[in-house]
């Protein structure tokens, strides 16, 4: 079933998110997947990855987009002739979004056992957390750098060491961040939505900033 979020600070961007509530069977009835799409699918192993991966195509159809045009690139990011699109699920829901600009998307339920790996993503200036509820701050905190790291496409970045988010709080919609990459440095835009016990975030709107 898919409902469409609308961030109406976004432009050149439109995004879908499809609650997962049909059955394997019902959602391959009306996506017309490429041989190549049916392959990929055929080599998921779990029902949840299978769900998963028709449901971010699903989205992807809403949007007004053809699978024909979706091809993946070899370190799994989707990619198309013209314009930009990043994918995301969780057992619940599928997302994807297209943009004329670099853009990343994640999605992600709240689960207590984040705080087990919050050393893994979290930057050591980023104490603001610990005025947040742990589980919902980390699972956003998480979700805007799965996006960020799609959104730059450049393979090896450090969650925990080269991405720092700006303070935000839980109601926030918007937000930024900084990336480092060698002597460069990006600011990245962020959009958030708070729904059914899951965080989505949006990165977009990279820009190049002098470190002098």
């Amino acid at each position: 079933m898919p409902q469409i979020n609308h961030f109406t600070s976004l432009t050149n961007c439109k995004i879908a998110v499809w609650k997962i509530l049909e059955s394997e069977e019902e959602m391959r009835k009306e996506l017309a997947l490429t041989p190549v799409q049916l392959q990929a699918l055929a080599v998921r192993k779990t029902p949840e990855g299978r769900l998963g991966f028709l449901g971010v195509r699903s989205a992807f159809v809403r949007l007004g987009e053809h699978l024909t045009n979706l091809t993946m690139a070899e370190n799994g990011a989707p990619q198309l002739p013209e314009g930009f699109c990043s994918f995301s699920h969780s057992a619940t829901f599928a997302t994807a979004v297209f943009s004329t600009n670099r853009v990343g998307v994640d999605v992600e339920g709240y689960r207590p056992k984040i705080t087990r790996i919050a050393q893994k993503f979290v930057h050591e200036k980023e104490t603001f957390l610990n005025q947040l509820p742990a589980v919902e701050g980390l699972t956003r905190l998480w979700t805007a750098k799965e996006a960020i790291y799609k959104a730059l496409n450049t393979a090896g970045v450090s969650l925990a060491e080269q991405i720092e988010l700006a303070p935000f709080s839980l109601e926030d919609t918007q937000g930024s961040a900084m990336v480092y990459l060698g002597q460069n440095r990006y600011r990245v835009q962020l959009q958030f939505s708070t729904f059914e016990k899951h965080e989505l975030t949006i990165a977009h709107s990279l820009c190049y900033e002098s470190i002098h």
